[in-house]
């Protein structure tokens, strides 16, 4: 009886609240750009990685609905991408978010790639472009998912089929080799709008429940 009681109390725990499934669906939907915002969700996501396919289903929906502002679609990118970047840190099933998004990620930049096709005005359009293909970009850099997976979800995205590269090689959205620099040419900073890494602060806080 005890050992089946113990695996209800561990199903329960991969099952957020009533009151957690609100609140992270509020700070969803209110998220911006700005640092702190998509810090705050990042720890409140990692500080409950026991959790972490149902908050995975939570962002991938919140990311299919095709009447998201894009502001809107990109802050919860840039979450998606910071939960990534620290989900190798010392918190428990952390590292199960990284599996999980990969089986959402076509889905994801489906609805993307559908949200740009619909955007109105070429240079929203050109903006979002940017954005999006700028998140692969560091996806490839940090190698957190496999070069034909990265490719396949920017053909995905920009609605153009995939181009064949050749065995080994790892190219940039303009064909060119990718050499550790971010877009602009600069190396990437831990500090990066697309992944900035908890300090030890925070990761206490997360692994605390917190």
């Amino acid at each position: 009886e005890r050992g089946r009681g113990g695996r209800r109390e561990e199903k329960r725990r991969e099952m957020l609240t009533d009151r957690e499934r609100d609140d992270f669906e509020d700070i969803l939907r209110m998220l911006s750009s700005e640092r702190e915002a998509i810090g705050d969700a990042m720890i409140f996501a990692l500080s409950r990685a026991e959790c972490a396919k149902e908050l995975v289903e939570t962002i991938t929906e919140s990311l299919c609905i095709d009447e998201t502002p894009i502001p809107t679609k990109i802050a919860r990118l840039h979450l998606v991408s910071d939960i990534l970047h620290n989900s190798s840190a010392a918190i428990s099933k952390a590292s199960l978010f990284r599996s999980l998004f990969e089986s959402s990620m076509l889905e994801i930049f489906d609805a993307l790639g559908r949200k740009l096709r619909n955007c109105e005005g070429r240079m929203t359009a050109e903006a979002m472009k940017e954005k999006v293909t700028r998140v692969l970009r560091v996806w490839e850099v940090w190698s957190l998912y496999p070069p034909q997976l990265i490719q396949q979800l920017e053909s995905s995205f920009l609605g153009r089929p995939a181009a064949p590269t050749a065995p080994g090689a790892v190219e940039d959205i303009d064909g060119e080799a990718l050499d550790g620099d971010d877009v602009d040419g600069e190396p990437l900073e831990d500090e990066d709008l697309d992944g900035a890494p908890m300090d030890d602060d925070e990761v206490g806080a997360a692994a605390a429940g917190a």
